[in-house]
């Protein structure tokens, strides 16, 4: 039986979408949506950093960041510091809360990929994982 590319490709949007929005239902109750869960991974990982930093590092706006990242400051998820560098511009740090938060989400993600890809056998989910490192790779 031949596997259409479109076939494929909608399979594994269906996937995607089924992992994102479980992910999103088990994070909704710590305050952030996957956005924001990925903004404040990249300033925990990344920071402290300025909005626009964080901006290229998602590869987003910097209006899209300023709105990713209002609701992080406002929750006291991140801090605010001035840049030593520039007393007129600020970077974007973690707060204790913002770790705290981060454990929640790694938590959440862990068990939506353990109760998805559990149903694989270890030899499935090792060609799975090859598989998409493969179409994940930049093409010369």
């Amino acid at each position: 039986m031949e596997v259409f590319p479109e076939a494929l490709a909608e399979s594994f949007l269906r996937v995607s979408r089924r992992l994102r929005g479980e992910t999103q239902r088990r994070i909704a109750p710590l305050g952030v949506n996957l956005h924001q869960s990925r903004a404040l991974r990249t300033i925990a990982e990344q920071g402290p950093l300025r909005p626009s930093e964080l901006a290229g590092q998602l590869g987003i706006t910097p209006r899209s960041a300023t709105d990713s990242v209002a609701p992080l400051l406002a929750s006291g998820l991140v801090q605010r510091r001035t840049d030593p560098g520039d007393g007129r511009a600020y970077l974007l740090a973690i707060a204790p809360a913002g770790e705290e938060a981060l454990a929640g989400i790694g938590r959440a993600r862990a068990e939506v990929g353990a109760e998805l890809f559990g149903r694989l056998s270890p030899g499935e989910r090792e060609a799975l994982a090859t598989l998409l490192d493969r179409l994940g790779e930049e093409r010369p």
